[in-house]
């Protein structure tokens, strides 16, 4: 336990430098993952989402993570079912969405193609400008 912590603490201390370095920064995004763990313990995964202040960190227990990987445009998703808000990776780029219906969220889950589905359902919808962008400690 005690050398899980010190990693923790490592990678957290090193997160600082990566926001120098655009290159390392891709490659984190790129190793999008989904651990796990017990309630109060998860391993951190901060991202930078489009249009939103700060990092958010999707390592959280409350962010269900959907793993795309058979599609070529939607490349990884997460949802948070209590304030609604859903990230979303397209190509390199995260964006989220703000009320999100967890109905809608079902959905997209179960689609047969998750680019055609977020185009027709999704994107131009939800916007954060217009409603509560939920904070995250």
């Amino acid at each position: 336990m005690k050398r899980i912590l010190l990693l923790i603490a490592l990678v957290i201390s090193l997160s600082g430098c990566v926001h120098d370095n655009p290159d390392i920064t891709s490659e984190i995004q790129d190793n999008d993952f989904s651990v796990e763990t017990d309630k109060d313990d998860h391993i951190p995964n901060y991202i930078n989402v489009k249009y939103r202040t700060g990092v958010v960190d999707v390592g959280e227990t409350r962010f269900e993570y959907l793993d795309t990987s058979k599609s070529s445009f939607v490349r990884g998703a997460y949802y948070d079912i209590e304030n609604n808000y859903m990230i979303v990776r397209l190509n390199s780029t995260y964006y989220h969405y703000c009320g999100l219906p967890s109905s809608v969220w079902d959905s997209f889950k179960r689609t047969s193609s998750f680019g055609t589905f977020y185009n027709s359902h999704i994107k131009g919808s939800y916007d954060c400008r217009l409603g509560f962008v939920p904070e995250y400690d």
